[in-house]
């Protein structure tokens, strides 16, 4: 593990990145969600491009010389909101009024980039809405091919962007879209800017839908931005184009990534970059917090079906697998392995069973002691793969699911067990093997039972969610959140206790009587089943599906207005008529 980070200088996810890369072996190329073509010619229409500057005078320059240069599209307005009201931003923007038509706004103070956008959105007289950040610079005409993948998908539209350090070096490989994945250091589903992985030799070529793309340079219909609420206002120059892209794919709007046309992007020339790192840190556990409570359920559950195939987010690569074989022979044979990156044999060790960097644990040794394995990523899907009857009764609680490898035994197994038992047919082990735990991770969820170890309480209760095919650990008050809470959907709270850390994506649920005064009594209250615990544990079902439903619909925000500004030189009172939730954070040093 050591050897691994040296060689990633630090950094967990580079080690892991690495690690898939050497042990993936050359596959075909991904073609879902892959264009085949480019989109028909855009109709005609006005484009609105929004631009926010604090005192950025000399990028915003450089930004209008590549759009000059490589820009065919006419019909465009410039809304430049300029946070910062210097006289060299003036100057370059009525030097480009010569070419484009500008609106220059100058709201009086420096606002969140949702905040601003928002407004801008609001006011501006085009179709179609471009975001583009000042650090952007074109090295192309790809404002026609936006536009007319807008009105094809009527999605979100981005680009493939080359980063560019200040001093003009390009990054060696592009960013072609967002995507997601665990960051077990800190214990949530991460989105980052991604680049090709091992199967996106035509993703990253041609237009492509991928999980999201970023607001750098984001082209939508205008309308359908306004009806979503536009971006959150609760986010200071962070995750808010990540939040509104996943309030647009609830409402069936794509984020489509023109893979075949580029811009660069200029790294670290941001406001979020230019400010004190006491700032940034301050404001990044902000955002998080923000972020994750917002949007964490849903990321995490859409990420983890998407790794297996299923619908959620696409990551560039397949799951890894490992089976660690009965203690007196070899594993049964998978079948088709094409699902898979690729699947490893792993035996136990004189120091345990090394399980670094797999998705999916099939373990076939009933007697198999999980706590004796290392480099066990909490995110892995434990999965009990019984060839026989012997040793399964007392070993099967770990296992997010259980499986046989007949008819007979699964059904011999379930009421020994406890909990559902699906069949692995011969020969096709692996497609049933994808099939169940897409099932499982989009059907079923992950609960963790905190405190309730005297009375047997936790027992009846845990014993009652397997049997509905849940996956059910247990955890004192005390030692939650364990680094096993990332993968939570839900914690069920069976002691009055006043937690000090919770994770923000997860569902706390109080089974205990708190209260009403108390100054916490989690998400969902419910109270002891003394009253008795079929009533109760149904309405605990239905709760918990209510809030499952709720949270998988994505965020909804208030929905915008479409307004007009008579006189663009009253910006700051139009600014200054919304509230700005955010106002607190960008004024405090």
């Amino acid at each position: 593990a050591v050897s691994r980070l040296v060689r990633a200088r630090g950094s967990h996810i580079a080690a892991l990145e690495a690690f898939y890369r050497r042990q993936t072996p050359e596959i075909p190329p991904a073609t879902g969600g892959v264009f085949d073509e480019d989109f028909a010619e855009a109709e005609p229409g006005l484009v609105s491009v929004v631009i926010l500057t604090l005192h950025g005078a000399d990028m915003l320059a450089a930004l209008f010389q590549s759009i000059g240069q490589h820009n065919t599209w006419r019909q465009l307005e410039f809304i430049v909101v300029d946070h910062g009201g210097d006289e060299a931003t003036a100057q370059v923007l009525a030097e480009a009024a010569s070419n484009f038509s500008i609106r220059h706004l100058v709201p009086g103070r420096n606002f969140s980039f949702a905040f601003s956008c928002n407004r801008a959105a609001q006011i501006a007289r085009g179709e179609t809405v471009l975001f583009l950040n000042n650090d952007i610079e074109f090295t192309g005409d790809v404002i026609p091919g936006m536009v007319a993948a807008v009105q094809a998908t009527k999605g979100l539209v981005g680009l493939k962007l080359w980063q560019k350090s200040p001093e003009g070096e390009l990054a060696e490989e592009p960013q072609i879209g967002i995507r997601f994945r665990w960051n077990l250091h800190q214990g949530w589903t991460v989105p980052y800017e991604a680049k090709p992985g091992p199967a996106d030799a035509l993703r990253a070529e041609r237009p492509s839908i991928m999980p999201l793309v970023t607001a750098a340079i984001l082209a939508c219909p205008r309308g359908d931005f306004l009806a979503l609420g536009g971006f959150s206002e609760d986010y200071l120059y962070a995750y808010e184009d990540v939040d509104f892209g996943l309030k647009a794919a609830a409402a069936g709007l794509p984020s489509v990534s023109l893979n075949n046309r580029s811009a660069t992007h200029i790294v670290g020339a941001t406001r979020f970059g230019r400010a004190r790192r006491a700032r940034r840190r301050r404001w990044h556990r902000y955002n998080l917090s923000v972020f994750r409570a917002r949007c964490g359920y849903r990321t995490r559950r859409l990420a983890w079906t998407g790794l297996f195939g299923g619908d959620g987010f696409d990551w560039g690569r397949r799951p890894a697998v490992a089976v660690i074989p009965p203690a007196d022979g070899e594993p049964p044979a998978l079948g088709d392995m094409s699902s898979f990156a690729f699947v490893s044999v792993t035996r136990p060790g004189i120091v345990g069973c090394n399980l670094y960097g797999y998705d999916l644990i099939m373990c076939c040794d009933p007697a198999f002691d999980f706590s004796r394995a290392r480099h066990l990523s909490p995110m892995a899907v434990r999965v009990g793969w019984a060839t026989r009857m012997e040793g399964w009764s007392h070993g099967a609680s770990g296992y997010d699911l259980v499986v046989a490898d007949d008819e007979a035994l699964a059904a011999e197994l379930a009421p020994l067990l406890g909990r559902p038992v699906e069949t692995l047919r011969r020969g096709k082990a692996g497609e049933d093997l994808v099939k169940s735990v897409v099932r499982f991770l989009k059907e079923k969820h992950r609960v963790v039972l905190v405190g309730g170890a005297t009375g047997g309480r936790r027992d009846i209760l845990a014993a009652e969610l397997r049997r509905r095919g849940m996956s059910v650990r247990c955890e004192e008050a005390w030692s939650y959140p364990s680094p096993l809470a990332m993968r939570d959907d839900f914690a069920i709270w069976l002691d009055d206790v006043e937690p000090a850390t919770l994770p923000p994506d997860t569902c706390h649920i109080t089974g205990c009587d708190i209260a009403e005064s108390a100054p916490w009594r989690g998400d969902i209250h419910l109270g002891s089943w003394k009253s008795g615990f079929s009533g109760w544990f149904e309405l605990l079902v239905r709760e918990m599906e209510g809030y499952h439903s709720r949270r998988m619909a994505g965020p909804v925000d208030t929905p915008l207005a479409s307004l007009v500004l008579e006189d663009d030189a009253q910006a700051a009172s139009f600014w200054s008529g919304f509230p700005d939730p955010t106002e607190w954070l960008i004024s405090s040093p």
